[in-house]
């Protein structure tokens, strides 16, 4: 961390660098880099101390007066993840609160800008930004109260451009500051962030500023992202949530008792923690995703709920056997009965539960097969985010991040797919349980020892193709019989 102070620092550093720029134009600006400038206003001129990352740790923390009027305690953040990118004002750990007192004679305007470092890539328009503005205001000593003005700005492009602003009313006594701001703005692109926090306050008057608990919007937050690939890669992971806690769901149903027909179970809409994860998406849709991408999700609405659970539908008319026509929720339910379908692919119609070894064998294949299943959803979640840039329609979300096969960089389905045959091996064909493909009356019951997993493995891509083809409205169509062994043979047909 690095401090410097100077007075009338701004003023100065502002007229330099028109002079750079008016006599050496062929010169180009340094790249921005993480920093925190704290400054106050005082009638000799601005004084003010900067700090900065040096090593960069995404953190900068400051304990200091600046001018003899401004006490500052504190720090920065930044987070410039693929997908959003974040700056926060918060307090040192383990302080409660980050502290900006006036502690001169006499009301004096304070700043506080904290400076992303560039983008790598820049972000493309549309941009989307959220402010959150929490603090509480009051004076150090419970004197009088005297701020007239405070907000907060977030601002782009070396502070070029500002998006937006969440500001207060005047304040003469003890406050609770809870104030946001979001918007997208649809035509520029932004290159790194700012977050400006300005007030004017009377002496000992001070804000105090909450733990961020980890960028979650309780502190002075400012974020910016594409919305367009915000959108598509919460409806993705989303997706996998919902995927991740239906496989959990139905293995749970294999094991609650033996020797029974399970499908109630297994086919129950209403899960508790299913439809948990189905309502977040159908939130992050509505909060996230308008205007719908071209490309990576599915902007038909379908019945959530209801005897027609999944159907498409208009939201003009209502869903037959009590379910709503729902924006979002073709894609969900593209998530949830994929792993349902799966069951029945493995069980049958009936999901008939054996005793001993055979339930221990089945929960197995169940969880085991569940999880491959997810895990396509993650590489593919990341093969989207990681390419984003380069996908500009279906044909290209095809070719990038599908195949087939589905690109697999990291081994990570491979590391599934060695796993589930490596349980089948274990709570099952080391358990007696054999013929595998006995205690799985489905598509794969004639199959071999030998070539079980491969059929479960093949399952398992076929539904996963098909949930993608309907969550991401792919047109045209990924060839699921393709996709889920190579071959044209309707293993993957409807």
């Amino acid at each position: 961390m690095k401090q410097s102070s100077s007075r009338s620092a701004r003023t100065k550093s502002i007229a330099a660098g028109l002079w750079a720029v008016a006599c050496f134009v062929f010169v180009p600006l340094p790249a921005l880099s993480f920093q925190v400038l704290l400054e106050v206003d005082l009638p000799a001129g601005t004084e003010s101390a900067l700090f900065t990352d040096d090593d960069l740790d995404g953190v900068i923390a400051f304990d200091t007066t600046v001018g003899g009027a401004f006490y500052a305690k504190g720090e920065v953040k930044q987070d410039l993840n693929p997908i959003l990118k974040q700056l926060t004002i918060a307090p040192t750990s383990p302080d409660a609160a980050a502290i900006f007192r006036n502690v001169d004679s006499a009301s004096r305007a304070f700043r506080v800008t904290v400076t992303s470092d560039a983008f790598d890539p820049e972000l493309a328009a549309p941009v989307g930004w959220n402010i959150f503005y929490n603090a509480t205001a009051g004076d150090a000593f419970s004197g009088v109260v005297d701020i007239p003005s405070h907000s907060v700005k977030g601002q782009v492009n070396a502070g070029a451009l500002l998006l937006g602003e969440a500001a207060g009313s005047a304040i003469s006594a003890v406050s609770a500051i809870e104030l946001e701001a979001s918007a997208i703005d649809p035509t520029n692109a932004a290159a790194d962030m700012t977050i400006l926090f300005s007030f004017t306050a009377g002496p000992q008057d001070e804000f105090l500023v909450p733990t961020d608990g980890g960028f979650d919007g309780t502190s002075i937050q400012f974020e910016v992202f594409n919305q367009d690939q915000r959108c598509v890669d919460k409806m993705n992971n989303d997706a996998r949530n919902v995927a991740n806690k239906a496989y959990v769901s139905d293995y749970k149903c294999i094991a609650q008792t033996e020797s029974s027909d399970v499908a109630t179970c297994v086919d129950e809409p209403q899960e508790t923690k299913t439809e948990q994860k189905e309502t977040k998406l159908l939130e992050h849709f509505t909060d996230l995703c308008d205007p719908v991408p071209a490309w990576g999700v599915n902007r038909r609405m379908c019945c959530n709920g209801g005897s027609a659970d999944g159907a498409l539908c208009s939201g003009s008319l209502p869903c037959a056997g009590g379910g709503t026509c729902t924006p979002g929720a073709c894609i969900s339910t593209a998530a949830e009965n994929g792993v349902s379908d799966l069951a029945h692919d493995l069980f049958g119609a009936s999901v008939n539960v054996g005793a001993d070894q055979v339930q221990k064998c089945q929960i197995a294949v169940s969880r085991f097969a569940g999880l491959l299943l997810v895990e396509r959803w993650k590489v593919f979640r990341l093969c989207k985010r990681d390419g984003f840039a380069a996908i500009l329609d279906d044909g290209d979300l095809i070719s990038t991040c599908l195949g087939p096969p589905q690109p697999d960089p990291k081994t990570k389905i491979d590391k599934k797919r060695t796993k589930l045959t490596q349980k089948i091996q274990k709570a099952c064909l080391e358990k007696g349980v054999t013929p595998v493909g006995g205690s799985f009356p489905g598509a794969c019951t004639s199959s071999d020892d030998a070539t079980f997993d491969d059929c479960v493995d093949r399952l398992v891509a076929c539904r996963f193709c098909r949930s993608v083809n309907r969550a991401d409205a792919i047109l045209p169509a990924l060839a699921c019989d393709v996709f889920d062994n190579g071959l044209t043979d309707s293993s993957c047909s409807p």
